[in-house]
């Protein structure tokens, strides 16, 4: 029996489609393997959003080129786009179109998630924003929606096999067709024992109706949304090409905490972006402080070859970037910390992740170091005590 090892970079769109690369190669009769050196053929699902994910990617790349087994190397995704590629590395398979390695391309739908104890579903694909920082929209510039029979039945199989924690996630998941309130509040009528948590959403999509689907519904909603800020300057935002300031954010965001008092409210900050005056730098920590956040995802700017921001002017030096970068982890360390404190003692509705690990519905990882929880299933009360973690 011939041998396939995947490898997956990027986000969680990434990481479901990666499982059906898998389901197809499983259905061709290879059998999966943990090491590229044991494999007759690797695969790369890359990611080409940051320069740090392209670097990574060469390097797995060029160290597989490598290997004494010799296998054939396959590299689809994002990166696979990249024209330069194919000249950098002229021996391996490069399919710019993953769909052609997937188990079912006409609904693309899985039944289980490898080696995962909660599931992703990908329920949305493409983005036409354009931020002027994206390279996404110009690799995945179609967009679709999975149907919405199709959700709710992938949903039931997701469960009935033992995931309890169903993430919905796409490139650009307020664009569900339909509406994603629309979408979930069918999901929320599914009769069984499972939740569901909303990946990055933006800020203009968390609309009313689905404010309050996760206040009514807080057995089936993780208490968790992931709403990308990116800078608290205006001036910046609009350079972004970002629809909304800084006063639009902060009133949705105090609408939101006050339906959900316990929301984990998670969010990416770039910093460094072209034209980023150490002025506006200060405006975003201070906006940033005032925000209710539980955490910060900090991205250093990286140009990407075809984007309007790449040919910006005032270049901020990579030097000043890394300061500013430890300025917002600074901050993101106190506010992880607020975020656990006002948790610790309160029990919390959670799903296992792991041997003697817990994730809650509002983000927090609870270790039980007794393991205890293992001999849970499905969706059980912990409570959240000071060796816990956000």
């Amino acid at each position: 029996m011939k041998k396939y090892y995947i490898y997956t970079f990027g986000c969680k769109v990434n990481q479901y489609e990666s499982q059906l690369i898998s389901d197809k190669f499983k259905n061709d009769k290879f059998r999966c393997v943990h090491k590229p050196e044991e494999a007759d053929v690797v695969i790369f699902n890359s990611c080409t959003v940051t320069a740090e994910a392209d670097k990574e990617c060469e390097y797995f790349l060029r160290k597989t080129s490598k290997l004494t087994n010799r296998p054939k190397i396959i590299l689809t995704g994002c990166l696979a786009k990249n024209t330069n590629i194919a000249n950098l590395f002229p021996n391996i398979e490069i399919i710019t179109d993953k769909t052609n390695l997937f188990s079912n391309t006409k609904t693309q739908t899985v039944t289980n998630f490898d080696n995962r104890s909660r599931a992703f579903l990908k329920i949305q694909d493409g983005c036409n924003n354009f931020c002027s920082y994206c390279v996404v929209p110009y690799v995945r510039n179609i967009l679709w929606s999975k149907q919405k029979n199709e959700v709710l039945s992938e949903i039931e199989t997701l469960v009935k096999n033992g995931y309890y924690e169903i993430v919905l996630t796409g490139i650009h998941i307020g664009k569900y067709q339909g509406g994603l309130s629309n979408l979930v509040s069918e999901i929320v009528k599914i009769p069984l024992n499972f939740r569901i948590r909303i990946s990055s959403i933006e800020l203009n999509e968390v609309d009313n109706n689905l404010i309050e689907l996760m206040k009514a519904n807080t057995d089936k909603i993780c208490n968790h949304l992931h709403i990308p800020l990116q800078s608290g300057s205006d001036v910046v935002l609009k350079r972004m090409n970002r629809k909304y300031g800084t006063k639009i954010f902060e009133k949705k965001i105090i609408r939101l905490i006050h339906a959900l008092p316990y929301l984990a409210l998670t969010t990416d900050i770039i910093t460094g972006f072209p034209g980023e005056t150490k002025e506006h730098h200060r405006e975003t920590c201070q906006f940033v402080k005032q925000i209710p956040f539980a955490r910060l995802h900090i991205f250093r700017y990286s140009d990407r070859q075809g984007t309007k921001a790449s040919m910006f002017d005032q270049k901020v030096p990579s030097s000043e970037t890394k300061n500013r970068s430890k300025d917002l982890s600074e901050i993101n360390s106190i506010k992880r910390i607020n975020f656990l404190n006002q948790n610790i003692g309160l029990k919390r509705k959670a799903v296992k992740i792991g041997k003697g690990k817990a994730l809650t519905d509002n983000y927090i990882t609870v270790s039980d170091q007794n393991d205890k929880m293992d001999k849970k299933t499905g969706i059980f009360e912990i409570e959240v005590t000071e060796s816990s973690s956000v």
